[in-house]
């Protein structure tokens, strides 16, 4: 295949007959053109190289795991971090059960609002190798 000129894409060994047209709105619209722009082609190309591709995909191709295996650890990542959330939910609700009944803090709150901060950034970590991988 011979590459074409100013941002089209590749010609194809059949001529291309049918012409296909979408609607975005504008946000949207920018979203194109700034994806299309990356990728060195015009926003009609792109749509177009796109759609191809995505069309050329067989139905039922399998799972985001089956295809990326690597998500699957990531998921797992995810449950034990939301475990883990769903525990520090509840001992919040001792401590302001402490604090409402006394009036006082417990010490450990210190300690807990570090672990919340450890949390939130291995959810940080997670979330950036997932959008890594889904690039």
């Amino acid at each position: 295949m011979v590459k074409a000129l100013r941002g089209h894409r590749e010609h194809a060994e059949e001529r291309r007959l049918k012409r296909v047209t979408g609607r975005f709105n504008a946000a949207e619209y920018v979203a194109v053109q700034r994806v299309a722009a990356r990728d060195g082609l015009k926003p009609g190309a792109w749509v177009a190289a796109v759609a191809t591709t995505a069309a050329a995909r067989p139905v039922g191709a399998g799972s985001a795991t089956q295809r990326h295996p690597e998500l699957e650890g990531l998921r797992s990542e995810l449950l034990v971090v939301r475990r883990l959330a769903t525990n520090i939910s509840g001992n919040l609700n001792d401590v302001a059960k402490h604090a409402n009944s006394t009036g006082e803090l417990k010490g450990e709150v210190v300690a807990m609002m570090e672990f919340i901060r450890k949390l939130a950034r291995r959810m940080d970590r997670v979330i950036e190798d997932i959008r890594m991988l889904t690039r």
